[in-house]
């Protein structure tokens, strides 16, 4: 691949923004990260690919979270954080902004009319295209064309051709506790709802769980291999509607899904307006976390040892979802780490990280059980929330919480 582009477009003072998850330039990346670009921030998001496993840039990436191969580098130091919802990318990335804007990102090839389809990723780098002052893609031919905008080719100062395989994304382990944990979730959503799942062992499952509801309705920024599963077992609404996203992260069969169907791939805007303004009935929210304090407040970032999550979109789904008549926000978790001797369920947080304030959490549900938080008190709350901890930590939670009774 020709990397003249870099020397032509990229210059001391830029920030540049490369598209994530399955949307992501792997060849411009890996040529980004092997240029002497000292004074040229780089951001990057969820990465699937090997990209940046053995890479040492120049300086520190910037991104939204540590989460995959970027939690090593966050360990030592390669990256640093920004901790905001991932909805408020667009607003604050052009803030860091010293000479250019580069937005660096992925396309399929041109169709009859000359424009370009993003394939199954619409991420930030979609919505700041209006803003950067250079615009690269790599044409990747194995992108197929979906429901997304096109953008049309004079949007980009660059091109640079590929065909390569979209990255696929295996399922994650799951452990037993996994699978009662998502069978008590489960009971919690009924027909018809419209659901956002976020990443990890216990939304994956959720997809299998939840296979006996019917006329479900999606509406989530990111999807894996469980709206797959939702669609095999014939959950889903037929509606035209019924499938909202803005990117897919799992297996083939999931993209051709994706690709072959009407499933409506928006722009991350698009897909929470309508949910932050209370407007979708029966909206469950359901995403994991790291800790949660005897109060509800959920960190979902840190822990001792460092940075290994990000904020994502939980905060603002979760609130949509507490606006929504009928629906809720759901956390899920392991009630302990370290095979049982370290209780993710804490009577304050350990860091002190709050990626969602207690006011924000309708439901917490553990292996142990769900804690139903919606107009309980303070100490209401903490024995609630002691119940679904492991037997062996809950009488010390209260103690130390002085809520003991």
């Amino acid at each position: 691949m020709n990397s003249d582009w870099i020397t032509t477009h990229i210059h001391c003072g830029d920030l540049v923004v490369v598209a994530q998850g399955v949307g992501e330039p792997t060849g411009l990346l890996n040529q980004l990260l092997a240029a002497d670009l000292p004074e040229v921030e780089i951001f990057v998001g969820l990465s699937h690919s090997d990209a940046l496993t053995g890479s040492s840039p120049a300086r520190p990436l910037i991104s939204f979270g540590a989460m995959g191969p970027l939690r090593k580098l966050a360990t030592v130091g390669q990256v640093q954080v920004i901790p905001c919802a991932f909805t408020d990318l667009t607003r604050v990335l052009p803030l860091r902004v010293k000479g250019n804007l580069v937005v660096v990102l992925q396309v399929g090839p041109a169709d009859h009319d000359g424009n370009h389809s993003p394939g199954i990723s619409l991420d930030y780098t979609y919505e700041l295209l209006d803003r950067a002052d250079v615009v690269v893609a790599e044409v990747n031919a194995a992108v197929p064309t979906t429901t997304a905008p096109t953008i049309p080719a004079d949007s980009f100062d660059a091109v640079v051709h590929t065909r390569r395989p979209l990255p696929t994304v295996p399922p994650s382990a799951v452990a037993e506790e996994h699978q009662r944990i998502a069978h008590h979730a489960a009971r919690l959503i009924p027909d018809g709802a419209t659901i956002q799942l976020g990443i990890g062992s216990i939304p994956g499952i959720l997809g299998k769980t939840l296979g006996t509801r019917r006329d479900l309705r999606v509406r989530s920024t990111l999807i894996g291999d469980w709206l797959l599963d939702l669609h095999t077992a014939g959950a889903l609404s037929d509606e035209p509607d019924a499938v909202v996203l803005s990117e897919a992260a799992g297996s083939e069969d999931l993209y051709h899904l994706v690709s072959d169907s009407d499933f409506l791939l928006r722009p991350i805007s698009e897909v929470v307006a309508p949910a932050a303004a209370g407007s979708i009935p029966k909206y469950f929210a359901i995403n994991s976390a790291l800790q949660v304090d005897l109060s509800g407040q959920v960190n979902a970032e840190e822990t001792d040892s460092g940075y290994i999550g990000g904020i994502g979109g939980q905060t603002e789904f979760f609130r949509a979802a507490q606006r929504s008549p009928g629906g809720a926000s759901i956390v899920v978790l392991p009630a302990t780490a370290h095979g049982g001797s370290s209780s993710r369920i804490v009577s304050r947080l350990t860091p002190a990280t709050v990626t969602t304030p207690r006011s924000g959490i309708d439901y917490i549900v553990t292996e142990f059980g769900v804690a139903d938080l919606r107009g309980r008190t303070l100490p209401e709350r903490a024995e609630a929330i002691a119940a679904v901890a492991a037997p062996q930590h809950r009488q010390q939670l209260l103690e130390q919480n002085g809520y003991d009774r």
